[in-house]
């Protein structure tokens, strides 16, 4: 499965702006079992500066400077994707789920294993929560493996949670949200992110792309106009398990990851800092993930 993903970003402002500074992370790398074949980023006005590298969590995304006046900042990001590689199932694993754990902070741990320590640990927007904890512990209770956990916390948050586009912020502490009931798809990651860290099982935000038009006979998924989030459950020997509680799935073929990190705080897909005396702003997002011949 190939797709084309065109990401358009426009701020409007009431007054000019002097200066412009970015980050983004809409630069899909070669991970999750998918291959990106090209990108394209396209600011306007003109960059005076713009810079690709490679973060701390190993993903791609580009800076860039705009010093010509303007009051309108478009910012668009192409690229062409290959998912056919992404796995469309949880990873076969027989294994009591704190086997797995155990492993993780012993004496035997892989190399893998050791990298993967930093996403089994709080992070500035999951912090460990008691209602959270008590939320979790009915399906640590016995020595289930691992995926058939992770499946059944995935299924618990689709139906428990509401999706409920406008309900939160981006800084609604999680313990609300699991009291309300109602959410988005950074919520729901947030959630199991926070849920499989209470019990010292890595796992880690993941910022990207779904199907925008879904193939015959497909429901179209949740949170399919803009970026998307769900997250990546450590399973052990290097495997990592995208599965998306809003929709209720694996992360399998229509799905692009451009993002790993600890929580959306990590990897937002544009965010910066402007010099102006604007008092109001507008900004549209346009997100097309189609799938290419």
């Amino acid at each position: 499965m190939t797709y084309e993903i065109v990401h358009r970003t426009t701020y409007s402002y009431d007054r000019p702006v002097s200066a412009s500074y970015g980050r983004l992370h809409q630069m899909p790398g070669d991970l999750d079992g998918q291959r990106a074949l090209e990108h394209r980023l396209e600011v306007t006005p003109d960059p005076d500066a713009q810079h690709a590298h490679v973060d701390f969590f190993g993903n791609r995304t580009a800076t860039f400077v705009v010093h010509t006046e303007h009051d309108v900042l478009q910012v668009t990001s192409s690229c062409t994707v290959d998912t056919s590689g992404r796995p469309s199932a949880l990873p076969h694993d027989e294994r009591p789920w704190h086997a797995v754990r155990d492993r993780l902070w012993g004496v035997d741990a892989s190399a893998a294993d050791r990298v993967a320590r930093d996403f089994a640990l709080e992070s500035p927007m999951v912090p460990t929560l008691d209602d959270v904890v008590a939320y979790a512990a009915p399906s640590f209770a016995n020595d289930r493996p691992l995926p058939i956990v992770v499946a059944e916390l995935v299924s618990r948050l689709h139906h428990d949670i509401a999706y409920t586009p406008g309900a939160t912020e981006v800084d609604t502490p999680l313990d609300v949200v699991l009291r309300e009931r109602r959410g988005v798809c950074q919520d729901l990651a947030h959630l199991l992110l926070g849920i499989m860290r209470s019990v010292g099982v890595p796992a880690a935000y993941v910022s990207g792309y779904i199907e925008t038009v879904p193939p015959p006979g497909k429901a179209r998924l949740q949170g399919a106009d803009r970026t998307h989030a769900w997250v990546a459950v450590y399973c052990g020997d290097g495997v990592w398990a995208g599965v998306d509680p809003t929709n209720d799935q694996v992360a399998g073929p229509r799905y692009i990851t451009t993002a790993r990190g600890r929580d959306y705080g990590d990897v937002p897909p544009l965010k910066g800092v402007i010099y102006t005396d604007a008092t109001r702003n507008e900004l549209r997002v346009e997100v097309d993930v189609v799938a290419s011949a």
